[in-house]
């Protein structure tokens, strides 16, 4: 039997029958391939081009014949081919179509990697009419464009072969004989009538796909930005990963989309210096806070006391030199110096006294205050308050394990999120297998394609374990290595969390752990040094554990969404 591609014959209408022609083609011997609804498809100066055949038949020793099939009553008239129903046939008729079937083939094939074939493979086209017999055939008139010679009629319903072979054997221009080697034959299949891929997605099209994801601006989102349309002053407070510097940034284009100055103030330097990056624009001034006192003061160091004798001036000349403020990470501004000189209220003031139509807007999670002890007073004061509830950064496994320690406050998590896989947690006897264990993160993340990887600790980059394996902040000469507190605002697709003991549980140092877990949107990786009885105490005092802890380490990654691992 031939080599039938596909193996059942494609849809195709009843009244045709090209299911009987598929039937009857499939009886060829099996050194015929037969391709059923053969389609090529191209753009050509920006137009749509396509093309079908309805039969390909390919033999290696004879060639290949684009077969039209043309069922029940066709008429010819006046020049045209017409439908029994009198409704003219597209493409001028069968053997017009026929041929320029042939044409357009062996173009696509010219345009191949196999067009060598061009010249070891005769080409022919015919009509296949099963409703017409051989004896009718003798006495019709076709046009000039058809000839008997390539037509099957209804006796090939039983032997397609005889008809073929008297195709076959027509000499064509060019003196060309086909000859193609059993190897040539297999690759014009593969290649040019039946490619075969497997659409296996690449690995970093997962981390990809979760990352549009996370990046669509969600429904809340977009409603707290139409609110500030009509708002010049607010306060909007959200969780890691809710969006706050995202909407933060929108609202600063906004205002510089339409020719006004922004200040655009953060605390966090690396933060300060990615908005810069990722966001430039010469009517949004980016700076830390410091930065900001050490410009508009010109000195080396921040003098805050100096920068608010400025900012009264700036109150009573009316000549500040932005219309709107935008603060991300508000918390922080809590510093004990900044709020005896009551930067934030000298700001606001000047924006919303002395700037016609000015706004002043602050972003803030005090769940993330690590930078100062307390939240700013003046936060507090503000009469619009907003909060953002779902988390658009992390996947939901992360965010729960980000937030498990902290019992304040839980945000919802967006209908629809990504699942992601969950968090490990790497248990370690000493810092010789704390390296270890990382290098081997590392290694696997690498395999996994993920480029953005960051190493954060919980301590301080001089009493992290890593200490004396990072060059210029880089471990490996290639991977960011800080501190959480200093990564603080932004994120990574990877991140991996070092330096956890017991220490990293107390109540003075829980935020750093939720701010470094909260950094990872899509891998995390936490590697810590945690004994049985460590975690128990960490079950108890901070995750109010009931009942008794039975095997602390197992216990303790489960509570915090997390699976457990002990050894290399």
């Amino acid at each position: 039997m031939a080599i039938m591609i596909p193996e059942r014959p494609r849809n195709f209408e009843a009244a045709s029958q090209e299911g009987l022609m598929f039937d009857a083609l499939a009886l060829l011997p099996d050194d015929y391939y037969v391709f059923h609804s053969f389609r090529i498809t191209d753009v050509h100066d920006n137009t749509f081009h396509e093309s079908e055949t309805d039969f390909v038949i390919l033999n290696r020793l004879k060639g290949i014949i684009c077969l039209e099939a043309k069922a029940g009553q066709v008429q010819y008239r006046d020049g045209c081919w017409l439908y029994g129903n009198g409704i003219p046939m597209h493409n001028g008729g069968p053997f017009n179509q026929a041929s320029a079937n042939k044409y357009k083939l062996m173009k696509y094939i010219s345009d191949s990697n196999v067009s060598f074939i061009l010249r070891k493979c005769k080409f022919f086209h015919a009509v296949w009419f099963p409703a017409v017999s051989s004896e009718r055939l003798r006495s019709m008139n076709l046009p000039s464009e058809g000839d008997k010679a390539l037509v099957l009629t209804g006796e090939a319903l039983k032997n397609p072969e005889e008809f073929l072979n008297r195709i076959y054997a027509i000499e064509i221009p060019g003196k060309v004989e086909t000859d193609m080697s059993e190897a040539e034959c297999r690759r014009l299949v593969r290649e040019i009538f039946c490619p075969q891929f497997n659409v296996v997605p690449s690995a970093t099209f997962d981390t990809e796909l979760k990352k549009i994801v996370f990046h669509r601006l969600l429904k809340e989102q977009a409603h707290i930005l139409d609110f500030l349309d009509e708002q010049p002053t607010a306060a909007v407070n959200g969780a890691a990963g809710t969006g706050k510097t995202m909407i933060a940034v929108e609202k600063a284009q906004r205002h510089a989309d339409a020719g006004e100055s922004v200040l655009f103030l953060c605390f966090n330097a690396r933060l300060r210096e990615y908005l810069e990056k990722a966001y430039p624009n010469s009517l949004i001034a980016y700076y830390t806070v410091a930065g900001f006192a050490c410009k508009m003061c010109s000195t080396n160091f921040p003098n805050y006391a100096l920068l608010k004798s400025k900012l009264e001036d700036y109150y009573i000349s009316e000549a500040f030199p932005y219309k709107h403020v935008i603060i991300d990470e508000g918390q922080d501004f809590g510093n004990e110096v900044i709020e005896e000189t009551d930067i934030l209220q000298l700001l606001h003031d000047i924006i919303i006294d002395t700037c016609q139509g000015g706004t002043f807007y602050v972003f803030y999670d005090r769940l993330q205050l690590v930078q100062a002890r307390e939240m700013p007073k003046f936060i507090g004061d503000l009469d619009c308050r907003l909060t953002l509830h779902r988390n658009c950064r992390n996947t939901e496994n992360i965010a729960i394990t980000s937030l498990r320690p902290i019992s304040e406050r839980k945000p919802k998590l967006f209908e629809g999120a990504v699942k992601g896989p969950p968090a490990k947690l790497y248990f370690c006897e000493d810092q010789e297998e704390e390296k270890e264990r990382i290098n081997c993160i590392i290694d696997g993340l690498s395999a996994d394609r993920f480029k953005d990887v960051v190493i954060l600790t919980c301590k301080t980059e001089t009493a992290s374990v890593l200490n004396g394996e990072v060059r210029d902040g880089k471990f490996r000469d290639k991977y960011l290595f800080t501190t959480c507190r200093k990564f603080k605002g932004l994120e990574a697709d990877a991140v991996i969390l070092t330096d956890v003991d017991r220490s990293a549980f107390d109540p003075e140092n829980i935020l750093l752990y939720y701010v470094g877990t909260s950094r990872a949107r899509i891998r995390l990786d936490i590697v810590a040094n945690l004994s049985d009885s460590d975690c128990t105490e960490i079950l108890y005092d901070t995750l109010n554990a009931k009942g008794k802890v039975r095997r602390g380490r197992k216990e303790l990654s489960a509570a915090l969404n997390a699976i457990g691992v002990l050894n290399i």
